[in-house]
Parts: C-alpha cells; sequence; structure tokens
C-alpha cells in the first residue's frame, strides 16, 4: 500500500509533462498556420489593390488639337429707323430671297420715316436666319480671315446679345443675320511643337475630319482651302482656313474653340496609356493571375492623348492599369 502511494507522484508528473508537449505541439502547429493564413490574406490584399481592365477593340483617332475661330459668310441687317420690332420668322428659320422676316413700327427716334409707316425686313439673300448676334459678325469674314493671327483672334471677344420682339430699336442697331449655311469655316492655328509630318500634312486641297471640343459627339468634314506659314506678330505658327462640308447647328453660333484636326485614324485593342510598363526593349503590361501578375511584352503601334493601341494581346485580356502597385506592394511578378 505504502509502495503504490510512493508511485503516485511519479505519474503525475508524467501527466503533466504530456499535457506539456501536447500544448507545446498544438502552439507549433497553430502559430504557422496563422501565420501563413495571415501571409496569404496579405498578399489578397495587395492583390485586390490592383486595378484592371480587358483590351478592347477600338479606333484611335490621332491628329493635333489647335485653337481656331468660326468664321461664318453672314449679312447683317441694320435698323433704317428706330421704333418697336416685331419678329416675323423665328431662329434658325430657313428663308428664301425676299422672305419676310421682320417689321418696324417706326416711333419717335431719329431717322423716324415720314408717315409712320411700317416697315417690312426681307431677306436678301437665301440662308438661316439668327436673332442672336456677337458683335464679331462683319469683323470675321471669309475674306478677312488674312489679317488675323492667333494672338490677335484670341483678342477678339464675342458678348452674344440677343433681338426680341417688341423690343424698342435705334436706327443703325443690328438686329438679325441671314448664314449662308453651306459657306461656313474654321480658321485654325497650329502651335510650337507640332509633329513635322503632321505639319507637312496640312496642305491645301486636302480633307480631314474635324472635332470640335464644344460640340460633342461629332465630327466634321472639311477641307483646306487655304494656309498661310507665317504671321507678322506670330511667326511660330500657321493660319489654315478650312470649309466644312457638314453644317451642324452649333456652328451657327459657336466661335472661338479648339478643334483637332483628325490626319489619321487606326484600329486594333486599345489599352489605356498610363498601363504600360517602360522598359529597356520598349514596353511590358502586367496581367493578373492567382499568385501575383505576369509581365508580358506589347508593341505599340499608335496612340493619343490617353490611349494606345498594341500588339502582343488578345481581346478581352486584362492588363493592369496602375502598374506601380505592383512593385510597391511587393507582388510576385512572373515572367
Amino acid at each position: 500500500m505504502n509502495k503504490h502511494k510512493d508511485r503516485l507522484p511519479g505519474v503525475e508528473k508524467r501527466k503533466s509533462l504530456s499535457k506539456l508537449w501536447l500544448i507545446v505541439f498544438v502552439l507549433g502547429v497553430i502559430i504557422p498556420v496563422s501565420w501563413s493564413l495571415n501571409r496569404n490574406s496579405g498578399t489578397s490584399k495587395r492583390e485586390n489593390k490592383l486595378i484592371c481592365v480587358p483590351a478592347k477593340w477600338e479606333t484611335i483617332e490621332q491628329g493635333v488639337n489647335v485653337p481656331s475661330v468660326i468664321i461664318r459668310d453672314e449679312m447683317v441687317y441694320i435698323s433704317p429707323a428706330g421704333g418697336t420690332l416685331k419678329l416675323i420668322a423665328s431662329e434658325k428659320d430657313r428663308v428664301r430671297t425676299d422672305t419676310l422676316v421682320a417689321q418696324i413700327a417706326p416711333g419717335d427716334t431719329k431717322g423716324r420715316i415720314p408717315g409712320n409707316v411700317q416697315i417690312d425686313l426681307v431677306a436678301e439673300r437665301p440662308g438661316v436666319v439668327s436673332f442672336i448676334l456677337d458683335g464679331l459678325e462683319r469683323t470675321l469674314t471669309p475674306s478677312s480671315w488674312v489679317d488675323y493671327s492667333a494672338k490677335k483672334v484670341s483678342q477678339l471677344v464675342s458678348k452674344p446679345v440677343n433681338t426680341t420682339s417688341g423690343m424698342h430699336i435705334d436706327t443703325g442697331q443690328a438686329l438679325f443675320r441671314i448664314i449662308d449655311n453651306y459657306r461656313i469655316y474654321v480658321l485654325a492655328f497650329t502651335e510650337p511643337g507640332i509633329s513635322p509630318t503632321i505639319s507637312e500634312s496640312l496642305v491645301e486641297g486636302r480633307r480631314y475630319n474635324l472635332r470640335f471640343d464644344s460640340i460633342d459627339n461629332r465630327t466634321c468634314s472639311a477641307k483646306v482651302v487655304a494656309r498661310e506659314n507665317l504671321t507678322q506678330d506670330d511667326s511660330s505658327t500657321s493660319a489654315l482656313l478650312l470649309e466644312l462640308s457638314d453644317f451642324p447647328h452649333e456652328l451657327y453660333y459657336l466661335r472661338h474653340t479648339r478643334t483637332t484636326i483628325i490626319t489619321n485614324t487606326q484600329r486594333g485593342l486599345v489599352i489605356p496609356k498610363h498601363a504600360l510598363v517602360k522598359v529597356k526593349d520598349g514596353y511590358l503590361v502586367y496581367t493578373p493571375t492567382n499568385l501575383g501578375v505576369e509581365s508580358k511584352a506589347v508593341r505599340v503601334i499608335a496612340s493619343d492623348d490617353s490611349q494606345v493601341i498594341c500588339e502582343g494581346l488578345k481581346e478581352g485580356q486584362r492588363v493592369v492599369v496602375n502598374p506601380h502597385v505592383v512593385s510597391e506592394a511587393g507582388i510576385t511578378i512572373w515572367k
């Protein structure tokens, strides 16, 4: 009996050691697994920072964006007498020669017609009626463009004024205009730094498509009808006069704008320009994979301000558009 009691402390000691080893074993398993899970979680968070877009078939327009001014062949009608104006035609009406546009009921102002005879104002030529005038109609004309440089044009101030029915008018006041909607021009000025290839292509007789910054989703065809290479006070620019063959109604009112002269179009797989990574031999992009990103060499075929056409990608293939994150977050790059 005493011998049995003497063995109990040894048994308890062995049990305590077994529990201790079990705890050590469990901790030895849990800590590495936990570290691995945390590492994978961190990797997942870094990969979630990547922004990707698919390569798509699209068209890129190449050309030059330049300051410009719209010139119209338009006749301004001046009031022959003071009085009250009555409009007969409406804004943007197309009228024929001798169409009644407005009437004046003479009043007690200088230039009054004896006998208070109502004055009819008729169109002297066909065109589009507009009662909005900006004061530059008789300054910028198809024949006066050679007198203007980019600097002079930028100093011209357009102040649109709307003529309304029932308003009191004075003798000599500009009332409305008749626009020859088949003779609208763009006077454009090339700027320093223009590509020599593009500059040399802008010659008389050639046709181009134009985009106006002030008109959304619309291109207009135009022909270069004249080019003045040097101007007296702005020798670094050339003046181009382009005659339009498309006539959106916005051009009846537009004056100062920037115009993109499209010199070439190309179609291919397009990605954002900032997805490119410059390397010694050219460019590459990153494509996402399960365990990081893969670097893929591409060849740039064409570009505009924000996009590039590349060879070396497949349609729909996703590319990373914030490649700086790859190095910042330590994401694995597979080659």
